[in-house]
Parts: C-alpha cells; sequence; structure tokens
C-alpha cells in the first residue's frame, strides 16, 4: 500500500497566518506550486488555513488590496494523515473538489501538502486506486 508520506516530494510553501496576499502569491510563484498553508502566529507547525492560485487569481480580479490579509482570501485545509493511503487523500480531493491536501503527523503538525499531481503521475497510484472499490454515491 503506498502511502501518503511516500509521495511528498515538492517543497512545503507556508507562511504565518499574518502573511498578506501579495506575499503568498509571491511565496507560490517563486516555488511553482499552486498551495500555501497559512500556520498559526504561535506554532508554525499547526496549519490553520490554505491559500491556493485560485483565490489570488480571484482576488485580483476582484480588485482586492493584495496587501491585504490572506486570510481574507484564505479557506479550512482539507487535511489527511501522513500514515494514510494514497486513495483516502484522492477521495478527499474528490469529495471537495481539490486539487491539494494539507498532510499533517498523528500530532496535527504541519508536514507537506499533496496535489493531485503528486498522484496523477505515479502509474503504481494509478494501479492502485484503480484497483480499490469505490463507495457508491447517493
Amino acid at each position: 500500500m503506498i502511502r501518503v508520506s511516500d509521495l511528498l516530494r515538492r517543497p512545503l510553501v507556508s507562511l504565518p497566518e499574518t502573511a498578506t496576499i501579495r506575499e503568498v502569491a509571491t511565496e507560490l510563484a517563486k516555488n511553482r506550486v499552486g498551495l500555501a498553508v497559512l500556520t498559526a502566529r504561535n506554532n508554525p507547525k499547526k496549519p490553520v488555513a490554505v491559500v491556493s492560485e485560485r483565490d489570488i487569481l480571484k482576488a485580483v480580479a476582484q480588485r482586492l488590496d493584495l496587501d491585504g490579509p490572506a486570510t481574507s482570501i484564505a479557506n479550512s485545509p482539507i487535511t489527511v494523515m501522513d500514515t494514510d493511503p494514497v486513495r483516502v487523500a484522492a477521495e478527499k480531493m474528490r469529495q471537495h473538489n481539490i486539487r491539494h491536501v494539507v498532510v499533517v503527523n498523528k500530532n496535527g503538525e504541519l508536514v507537506g501538502v499533496l496535489s493531485i499531481r503528486d498522484i496523477c503521475f505515479e502509474r503504481a497510484i494509478l494501479m492502485e486506486l484503480a484497483s480499490t472499490e469505490v463507495p457508491a454515491t447517493p
């Protein structure tokens, strides 16, 4: 079984929850990733929100002040455990119609971010997901 932690290869972009929209956009562009995790002021290992490249695009389209707080455009993180099977992450992405999940350890501490790209480019993962029975949707 392939676990979420087996796929964490890309750099984690995290900023304190006090970051501005511009600071988040700069870090996303610099690191060439699609999601930044905002962490608690007093604990850089505690994820409190996420900002995606789509959130940044919407902020620009709405002409928001890019020097305003990133929390104004942020969403609650959807998390998975680093020990979870990859299928758990894939299912959460499907359920929530998102492209990234935040990965935490058993203590709830930030470990990384898993993207749909990380899953789709691994043949072994696709084979494992294909062999997993999909629950019926109501």
